[in-house]
């Protein structure tokens, strides 16, 4: 998953028109992200927007506390891996 990290943010020298700025550290966000980190933050932000609009209330329940796409994706193949598994069960009972 992509983590912002701090980013290292030049001194400006002060002009006539505004007042010098020290060199300093800020938390990376997509207005100062290089183009490669802000696909990567976009992609992964849609990836979960498209899992979470694609399921019902008790997997978004179970989903809702996940911080990436890959632990919604694993939760999800667990429950249907376990909905698998009960439908297997009725059948052997049936049978």
């Amino acid at each position: 998953p992509y983590k912002p990290t701090t980013v290292l943010v030049q001194a400006v020298a002060a002009t006539d028109d505004s007042s010098a700025i020290p060199e300093h550290t800020t938390v990376e966000t997509p207005m100062n992200m290089s183009p490669a980190n802000k696909a990567h933050f976009e992609a992964e932000n849609e990836a979960i927007h498209l899992i979470l609009t694609g399921f019902g209330d008790v997997i978004y329940s179970t989903v809702d506390a996940c911080q990436t796409d890959q632990e919604m994706w694993e939760a999800i193949e667990r429950l249907q891996q376990g909905e698998s598994l009960n439908i297997q069960d009725v059948k052997t009972n049936l049978l």
